[in-house]
């Protein structure tokens, strides 16, 4: 048998055979669409925009006394030449000494001092 063989009768599916039944049966469908909507509502955790705010004063706090930090570190500098805190970073990376110390002084190395450092003469 097939399945278009058997006919089925759909009438008592037909809305409009008992309009009241229909009406209750949405109406009843809203309520308790409401009812979850309200519910999902009072469940929901703050606004995400709400709890940034919070977080808002401190944070700008501490990024104000980490940048004053820093400002002072910058600002305060060394007290010591570079020569008396010991072996520095040319050193340590096995730059001759005529080239370290052009590093760790931060001067720019005049023409002579360039053509020295280049053939090697330790004078």
């Amino acid at each position: 048998m097939k399945m278009n063989d058997d006919f089925r009768d759909l009438a008592p599916l037909d809305p409009a055979l008992d309009a009241e039944r229909w009406s209750r049966m949405a109406q009843g469908i809203l309520r308790a669409a409401e009812g979850e909507l309200a519910r999902r509502r009072e469940a929901v955790s703050p606004d995400l925009l709400l709890l940034l705010s919070g977080w808002l004063r401190p944070t700008l706090s501490l990024a104000g006394a980490l940048a004053a930090i820093a400002a002072a570190v910058l600002l305060a500098g060394r007290s010591e030449p570079a020569s008396e805190l010991g072996p520095g970073v040319a050193d340590a990376l096995g730059y001759p000494m005529p080239v370290a110390a052009w590093i760790e002084t931060d001067r720019p190395p005049s023409l002579e001092e360039v053509v020295v450092a280049l053939e090697g003469d330790t004078r």
